[in-house]
């Protein structure tokens, strides 16, 4: 009792003050959240580098990979003459899409001749999805060339073709050592003379044999080796 004659009540808590039925949380009910034990995951592994390394090609020590030789030949008959008309510079799209590609090397090179293109001590071949070039040269012309064209050998029948002789530095090889090309879908061919110009063959628009050029790669495509895989019995 107070000094004014009143009982008085110390109300500890709410539910003293409000009623047991007004007590919405029972602490005791409660559990623990990390009930799955997550302390014990090694959460320091998502962000580590070595968890987090990207392998290419070549640095995959698990995965084997097998060299794939492909020989393909372009020629200037099969572009659409609408589009290019100059079979010495034209796009073509592949008959198919080499993946992983890790050399590319130019065999043989077949062209018309025409326009007086054997008093050309050279031609050069530019193509522009090879963009590594391995020639080395002082002059711009021939450092972006992918090959040089030797023309040693007269045509048997003059106004016919010549075949490059393949045996001379036109054959440069051109390696991606480390990181192999992606993709090769599609080749941007010119034929150059030796100031980088391109050089006409004459028959504009015209797919006709006379005045088209051909050229034989082989393309060295690295592709998954699957022979460690043992049969799986279906049951």
């Amino acid at each position: 009792m107070n000094q004014n004659g009143r009982n008085e009540v110390n109300y500890n808590t709410s539910n003293d003050r409000l009623g047991a039925h007004y007590d919405r949380y029972n602490p005791n009910a409660l559990q623990e959240f990390n009930n799955q034990n997550f302390g014990r995951n090694n959460l320091q592994n998502v962000f580590n580098a070595e968890t987090n390394a990207q392998f290419s090609v070549n640095q995959e020590p698990d995965m084997q990979y097998s060299r794939i030789e492909y020989f393909l030949k372009v020629s200037s008959a099969d572009r659409d003459p609408s589009i290019y008309p100059s079979s010495s510079n034209f796009v073509i799209d592949l008959p198919k899409e080499y993946k992983n590609v890790s050399s590319v090397e130019l065999i043989q090179a077949i062209i018309p001749d025409k326009n007086s293109v054997t008093s050309e001590p050279y031609l050069l071949l530019k193509i522009d999805e090879l963009d590594k070039h391995p020639m080395d040269a002082l002059d711009r012309a021939t450092s972006d060339a992918f090959a040089l064209l030797l023309l040693t050998d007269p045509p048997l029948v003059p106004g016919s073709f010549i075949s490059v002789d393949p045996k001379i530095h036109e054959n440069t090889v051109l390696y991606y050592p480390t990181t192999p090309k992606a993709k090769l879908s599609k080749m941007t061919i010119k034929v150059n003379d030796v100031d980088g110009n391109v050089f006409d063959f004459g028959g504009s628009g015209s797919t006709s044999k006379g005045t088209q050029v051909t050229f034989i790669f082989k393309i060295v495509q690295s592709e998954r080796n699957t022979n460690v895989l043992n049969t799986r019995n279906v049951y």
